[in-house]
């Protein structure tokens, strides 16, 4: 028998992650009945894209929206926080 501590963790306490978006994540978002859900800045993601891929910004936001914002894994799908105009906000 082994002397291994288990570990347990709750489905409503892990978060799903992109992978190559680490720079873009900027929290956790919650909502009463839903588990928290990771937070990526829409700015910070297609900014992301084209210095990762080298993308021109049409490509990087085409890529983001059929490969990551058309995603869903359910109740943990990532959210994107639009965040592109907030500097514009008086």
């Amino acid at each position: 028998m082994s002397d291994e501590s288990k570990t347990y963790e709750e489905p409503e306490s892990v978060l799903l992650l992109f992978s190559g978006l680490e720079e873009a994540f900027i929290g956790s978002a919650e909502s009463f009945g839903n588990p928290p859900v990771a937070c990526y800045s829409k700015r910070l993601t297609i900014q992301v894209l084209q210095d990762n891929f080298e993308l021109t910004e049409e490509q990087a936001r085409k890529k983001y929206e059929y490969e990551y914002l058309k995603t869903s894994f359910g109740e943990g799908t990532p959210v994107f926080l639009d965040d592109e105009y907030a500097n514009d906000v008086h």
